[in-house]
């Protein structure tokens, strides 16, 4: 496992958590259903059923990377049987598997987030 294998693994998260985003605003009805830049026809148009597509394949898309995310915390968790520092792994876990910042993961591990840099050097030490 290497640094940067965690940070694609935290770039999982990130892609998850945008598609959730959409999703959801998709549903937030206070939004013009006109305004998706759609030129006006002659013809009227269907929002609800564009917006009802939109969401299932984003679903799908949500679906696909919650796999490839199981599959991702799945290797981690192995590779961190491995490792003999409980300090380090639990920064990783908090870091890299629930994606907190480095101040939110120096909170969890530290109890303050002044340490927060020393979290990440902790890390790319043990990398070294």
């Amino acid at each position: 496992m290497t640094i940067e294998q965690l940070e694609q693994y935290r770039g999982i998260v990130a892609d998850i958590n945008a598609l959730q985003a959409e999703i959801d605003s998709l549903y937030d009805v206070r939004r013009s259903p006109t305004s998706d830049g759609m030129g006006h026809g002659s013809t009227p148009g269907d929002p609800t059923g564009r917006a009802a597509m939109r969401i299932i394949e984003l679903r799908e898309q949500l679906r696909t990377e919650q796999n490839r995310w199981s599959d991702a915390v799945y290797s981690i968790e192995t590779w961190l049987r491995t490792v003999q520092d409980s300090e380090v792994r639990s920064i990783i876990r908090w870091r890299y598997i629930l994606g907190l910042s480095w101040k939110q993961t120096a909170n969890q591990v530290y109890g303050t987030t002044e340490y927060w840099d020393a979290c990440r050097k902790r890390v790319r030490r043990f990398f070294r």
